[in-house]
């Protein structure tokens, strides 16, 4: 396969990612939505299975990303084992910018960022009560007319 369709299979893979990034920060912030509104006063019951489903959903996208991540890394070890002087100039650009500090630190950032939006969202579901309630206090203190 030359280098210029390895090459495309990366970047395909990485786009790929980034679509399931953001069909996870959607989810996320539906769901802060729904805690807000509706969930922080729902039964114990409601909020298991709103979780449950969350995180099924979840496991369902990250899995996505682990398999177009493991496609990637396929296509990495390939353009490497391919001869320098067979690799065109973006192939050795994506290899030297995939070798980067700055790419690992995407790497990392874009791992720990799906713990952190599911460790947050259980938060906020489940840790959060006070925070919900001494809102009501504050609220209904403000709502007081002045004497």
């Amino acid at each position: 396969m030359p280098d210029l369709e390895l090459l495309n299979l990366a970047r395909s893979a990485t786009e790929h990612q980034v679509a399931w990034f953001a069909q996870m920060l959607s989810v996320n912030f539906a769901m802060v939505v729904a805690i807000y509104y509706f969930l922080h006063r729902a039964t114990i019951a409601l909020r298991l299975f709103t979780f449950f489903a969350y995180t099924v959903g979840m496991l369902v996208l990250l899995g996505q990303m682990l398999g177009e991540s493991n496609v990637k890394f396929g296509v990495l070890e390939a353009l490497r084992a391919l001869p320098v002087t067979q690799l065109s100039r973006p192939s050795v650009y994506y290899l030297a910018f995939s070798d980067s500090s700055v790419a690992l630190v995407t790497r990392v950032t874009f791992n720990l960022s799906v713990w952190l939006l599911w460790i947050g969202v259980s938060y906020l579901l489940f840790f959060s009560q006070r925070h919900w309630t001494s809102n009501k206090a504050m609220q209904r203190t403000a709502d007081r007319p002045n004497a």
